[in-house]
């Protein structure tokens, strides 16, 4: 049966690992070439690992992989956002998307928007009745507007991304 599945990502499950890392290595550095940054395989891994450890501390953070059938297609790290950075954002309390990625075979066939779909879903029923992201400028803006997104004409002080914002509860 071909179905995709999401699957969250928790410390101490070696297999679990090896699949995020089999997408997150390539998502990183593509995100560090539009960046311009480069970054060692180690330290990806490393930063991988201190996302993992971390991102089970509280119930509406979450770091799952997707996959489509057996085959890990994607990654993404999203959670309800405690603050409204630096004070850029009306409240506290809108959903976010740390991170995301579908490896590029799979990009334009709908495994992005199922995804995101998923990672909404999941976000509303955590609460939040916004989301945003900070997305890259070469492969991030384009799929973001697709999915609803709007500038907000903001930038994110840390990364120095524009900030997009959807309201997902009406």
């Amino acid at each position: 049966m071909r179905e995709l599945r999401f699957i969250q990502l928790y410390d101490g499950s070696e297999e679990l690992f090896e699949m995020a890392k089999e997408v997150w290595l390539p998502f990183i550095h593509e995100v560090n070439a539009n960046d311009g940054i480069t970054e060692s395989d180690d330290d990806i891994i490393n930063g991988l690992k201190k996302r993992i450890s971390i991102q089970d501390t509280r119930k509406d953070m979450h770091f799952e992989i997707v996959l489509f059938d057996d085959e890990v297609v994607g990654i993404s790290m999203f959670a309800i956002d405690l603050g409204t950075i630096y004070g850029l954002l009306d409240r506290p309390g809108y959903g976010t998307v740390m991170g995301f990625y579908i490896k590029p075979e799979y990009r334009r066939k709908g495994f992005g928007r199922a995804f995101f779909e998923h990672i909404q879903t999941t976000l509303q029923n955590d609460g939040a009745e916004k989301m945003y992201v900070c997305p890259d400028t070469v492969t991030g803006i384009p799929f973001w507007k697709a999915m609803g997104f709007s500038d907000s004409g903001k930038i994110d002080p840390d990364d120095e991304k524009p900030i997009y914002i959807k309201t997902i509860v009406q």
